[in-house]
């Protein structure tokens, strides 16, 4: 054979790998014209002049060297880098391996897969006494074919070492996590690839398959994967995801490496899947990559057992036809490069006497190649640490929130519906609506997973292309967590969200269903107006009447269970205005965003007359991040268990269909970049400010946070006189009220703490005007609702209308009673109120001190005793009851006597002196405080007392005389010991820290949970 076909025969096999590859065939062709003049070509390297059949004559040694040249520069051309360099170039030492292109003015690279180098083909000389040249071998294998290699037991190692040396370059040289490797090795469970062991835990590889059965299952999945990216990418339009990311697409799939390192003998059906994946999966970046041993035919008698899984000899094996499938001295499997080693051509004439140790491969036709040594353990191992480093890291990076939000704030309009991008797909930017399709969405993800950086994505990216008039928040976080702070003013931050009505952090579960029932307040309004003007929808409504803007209001809720969770009248009434908002809240504009960790449990779901299903029925938009199989199955649907795959931070199944698996779409959602968040928010503000200079500020809830009474609104608006009635029954409506009309009423300080807006107080923060001689307002405590901004007694003279502060927690108790007693002294002129306070217990005399401090500044007389003065003061009080009621009977009383209030801190602490009888008056100081609870009422004398147990404040005063105390507040107190107090109804609330619950058994049908205010401070 002369060097001029050999050359021919190495280019033309050059040509045919490079032309799958790298699109070079009008090269190549050019080059095997001028090789095959005067000669038959080979069938992949027909020229243009010549065909078939047609002479050729050599032009020389020079023609001959000049085409070897220029066969060595293709192959190194197409396996640059890592795909090519030998195992002791310096880039090896070096790195870095999984790296990313580098980017080009700014725009990120992409990564395009050549050759790869594996070996070196031997061409003999014309000259036997002359040396062996050598060309590099690159093959193809990303976006390009198969590999199968075929070897006998004594070169399985060698078999293995390939394999090794290529996917160690193949990881190299590949971005970090967009290759993924299956393998399946039946021989040495694991052993043969061990080296690529880090890769498992960064999800770049997965468990080693040792078993068949395992192995058929995944042919299976892998043939549904090649099918779906065959319709849902390729879809007819293009041949490969390289065309797709050729025509500006993008690369959705990362490219999967299916390595056997044996023969799996599969049943039919599994071959069936192995043969279609090996044929359609190269277009959809899904490569097999297979080593089959074999028996050499006529030299090994011990293999005669399986002489029927060999080829015949092929009498064309003399041909330098390049088809694999002629090559192959086994089954073929489609669309391969076929590697097969000498030994099993012992049968076949040009290949006798073959020196052991080379291989023949379908690139190269007669032409023998000998493989590159295997990459060095330490190196695989400093490669594929690196990847699986890289890797993890690439997987923990979300995409950017930047280039998701608008150039322009403001610009859309929502009376069709609401969108925002808030992920990255394998196409794009991925899109959440809220229209009358998906009208609700739920959310859901363990804890680490990403849940709340979504939700943030969704309100910036709304707020961003929506106006306040477009769009309303009403946003509830009950975790222990400030996500929604952010939206909220604060001492050190004056930035509100214009599109928030309220704002919840860490809210109380009462707070919570507070905003329900508002909204749904909110959604009988809308439908009276509807049905004023013929209208059905939202839509029909803001075409028909311009007076109002009529926005959507989204309802989001992160950790909403924790409002339905114990099962109790608070989880009841959440239940039924949820259901109420999920069914109808379509035609009203109305959307629910529910978060959580955990469906499963809800017991008030399931419960309430099976509400589970009718509630997240309405639920079309789902979004579940990480999470166990169990709750994929509860928050998508219960064949679904896509999200108990997901791995890294911030990834995401998107599914608009009720969780039906044929929906889902594997996004990564944006990370919300605090540099990008601060411009935003900066945007905002000045946007709001120059364009709704009346904006209202939000309706604010810190859970956390003490209730403080010199920031309270009320409060501060004391001047003299008693506080209006409208802040005990008014709860202003929220949303739909035109912005001036609501700013009218609104405090232009936000409240801090756990205050809520002034907004709320319908003119409650203004001055009110007052009968003279009207009935102060003891405050307590700040309700856990969205009106009024706080609530407390109100002293009028009529029976019972005493303060009872109950409960064991001391800061919570001293504070209400410090609040009650400072603003009653806050509401009536100079000289209106005489005041004894008494510390029975000797910690609380520095808040007695304190207390009487606050009072005198506002001109009232106040004596402050110890226990030992206890006694001294009921007496007096009762006796100046007796007193008022004999001038009032007797007709005597002149100008209407001051307000006499007796102010007792921890009562039950001065009971031993209280059951000493007087020698004189033959009376007990717990007769005196009777009468005065009685009977001081009427005649404008009023106790505001501290018992540190319920039991405590029952004995003192009687079992029959239990109800002279009309209104109390208790502060870690059972619910079962305030049963028959709250009249046999039952108490969910006030047994924790900084909560109070209070009831008033002449205005309120139900206990009232509220933040107790704090202890004063001196000063």
């Amino acid at each position: 054979m002369s060097g001029t076909r050999r050359a021919r025969t190495l280019v033309a096999g050059i040509q045919s790998s490079l032309g799958a590859a790298l699109a070079l065939a009008d090269r190549l062709e050019e080059q095997a014209a001028v090789l095959e003049r005067g000669g038959p070509p080979a069938a992949a390297a027909v020229a243009a002049q010549g065909g078939p059949g047609r002479p050729a004559a050599s032009n020389g040694p020079r023609d001959v060297d000049a085409s070897l040249a220029q066969a060595r520069m293709i192959a190194r051309s197409g396996a640059r880098g890592f795909a090519g360099a030998s195992w002791a170039a310096p880039d090896w030492r070096h790195g870095p391996f999984g790296a990313e292109p580098a980017a080009a003015g700014g725009v990120r690279a992409r990564f395009r897969p050549g050759l790869w180098q594996v070996g070196q083909v031997v061409i003999p000389p014309d000259d036997p006494g002359a040396p062996y040249s050598t060309v590099p071998l690159a093959v193809p294998l990303l976006d390009g074919r198969n590999l199968r290699i075929e070897t006998v037991r004594a070169r399985r190692a060698a078999a293995v070492d390939l394999v090794r040396g290529l996917l160690t370059r193949i990881l190299a040289a590949v971005p970090a996590g967009r290759v993924r490797l299956v393998v399946y090795d039946p021989h040495e469970l694991g052993a043969g690839l061990a080296g690529f062991a880090p890769l498992r835990a960064a999800g770049v590889a997965s468990t080693t398959i040792t078993t068949r059965a395992r192995l058929e299952e995944r042919l299976a999945e892998l043939s549904a994967e090649v099918g779906r990216i065959t319709v849902e990418r390729l879809g007819g339009r293009f041949d490969s995801l390289r065309e797709r990311e050729d025509a500006g697409h993008g690369r959705p799939e990362p490219w999967l490496l299916l390595v056997l390192l044996g023969d799996p003998r599969l049943y039919e059906e599994g071959a069936r899947s192995l043969s279609a994946v090996a044929a359609q999966g190269p277009a959809c970046g899904v490569h097999v990559i297979s080593i089959v041993q074999l028996a050499p035919l006529q030299t090994d008698p011990a293999g005669a057992d399986d002489l029927d899984d060999v080829t015949p000899p092929d009498p064309d094996a003399d041909d330098l036809r390049l088809d694999e499938e002629a090559d192959s001295v086994a089954d073929p499997l489609p669309n391969s490069v076929v590697f097969t080693a000498v030994e099993l051509l012992a049968d076949r004439p040009d290949w006798r006497g073959a020196q052991p140790g080379l291989w023949r491969t379908s690139l190269t036709g007669l032409l023998p190649v000998q493989l590159d040594p295997p990459p060095p353990p330490d190196l695989v191992t400093a490669v594929t640490r690196q990847v699986a480093d890289a890797a993890a890291r690439e997987a923990s990076r979300p995409p950017g929130i930047a280039e998701l939000l608008p150039g322009t704030l403001w610009e859309s309009d929502s009376a069709a519906g609401v969108t925002v991008p808030v992920a990255q797909g394998p196409d794009g930017p991925v899109r959440l609506t809220f229209d009358d399709d998906t009208v609700h969405a739920l959310v859901g993800g363990q804890a680490g997973a990403g849940k709340s950086t979504l939700l943030l994505d969704i309100v910036y990216g709304i707020a961003a292309r929506y106006a306040p008039d477009q769009v309303r928040f009403h946003l509830l976080d009950f975790k222990e967590g400030l996500e929604f702070a952010q939206f909220a003013p604060g001492p050190a931050d004056p930035f509100f969200l214009p599109h928030a009505d309220t704002v919840g952090i860490e809210s109380d579960r009462e707070f919570g269903v507070a905003v329900l029932r508002a909204v749904r307040e909110q959604m009988r309004r809308r439908a009276v107006a509807m049905r004023a003007v013929g209208a059905r929808d939202l839509r029909g409504l803001r075409a028909a009447d311009r007076s109002s803007a009529w926005p959507r209001v989204i309802v989001v809720v992160d950790e909403f269970q924790v409002m339905l969770t114990p099962m109790d009248e608070i989880a009841r009434e959440g239940v039924a205005h949820l259901e109420v908002l999920a069914r109808q809240g379509r035609a009203y504009g109305v959307h629910l965003l529910l978060a959580s960790q955990t469906l499963s449990g809800i017991d008030a779901l399931d419960s309430t007359a099976g509400k589970r299903g009718s509630i997240f029925g309405q639920f079309a938009l789902r979004v579940a991040l990480r999470t166990s199989i169990s709750e994929s199955r509860v928050l998508l649907s219960t064949a679904n268990e896509a999200a108990g795959a997901l791995a890294g931070v911030g990834e995401a199944i998107v599914n608009r269909r009720n969780g039906h698996p044929a929906g889902n779409e594997l996004v990564r959602v944006a990370f919300p970049d605090p540099a990008v968040i601060s411009r935003l928010r900066d945007r905002l503000a000045t946007t709001a400010a120059r364009s709704l200079p009346s904006v209202p500020q939000p309706r604010v809830f810190v859970g956390h946070a003490p209730a403080i009474l010199d920031d309270n609104p009320v409060y501060r608006a004391l001047d003299g006189r008693p506080a209006p009635a409208a802040i005990e029954s008014a709860a202003a409506p929220i949303g739909d009220e035109p912005p001036a009309a609501i700013h009218a009423d609104v405090s232009a300080a936000a409240l801090s703490g756990a205050a809520l807006s002034a907004a709320a107080l319908s003119g409650a923060a203004q001055p009110a005007a007052a009968q003279p001689g009207g009935d102060p307002l003891a405050l307590v405590g700040v309700p856990v609702d969205l009106a009024p901004a706080a609530v407390g007694a109100r002293l009028a003279a009529s029976p019972g209308r005493h303060l009872a502060v109950l409960g064991p927690l001391r800061r919570e108790a001293v504070g209400m009673v410090q609040a009650a007693a400072a603003s009653i002294a806050a509401q009536l002129p100079a000289g209106g109120l005489v005041a004894e306070i008494v510390a029975a217990e000797p910690t609380a005399l520095g808040a007695a001190e304190i207390l009487a401090e606050r009072m005198r500044r506002a001109g009232h007389p106040v004596r402050v005793a110890d226990v030992t003065g206890l006694r001294g003061v009921l007496a007096a009080a009762a006796d100046e009851t007796r007193a008022r009621e004999n001038a009032a009977l007797a007709g005597t009383g002149g100008p209407a006597p001051p307000l006499r209030l007796v102010v007792v801190f921890a009562m039950d602490a001065g009971r031993a002196a209280l059951e000493v009888r007087d020698p004189q008056s033959r009376r007990t100081g717990l007769d005196d405080l009777r009468t005065v609870t009685r009977r001081g009422p009427a005649m404008r004398v009023h106790l505001v007392g501290w018992w540190r147990g319920v039991s405590r404040m029952v004995e003192d005063l009687g079992p029959v005389n239990r109800d002279d105390i009309a209104v109390w507040a208790a502060a870690g107190v059972p619910g079962s010991d305030l049963f028959a107090m709250a009249g046999h109804r039952p108490v969910a609330g006030g047994t924790m820290p900084n909560r109070a619950v209070l009831f008033d058994r002449h205005t309120q049908s139900e206990p009232r949970t509220v933040v107790p205010f704090a202890p004063m401070v001196r000063g």
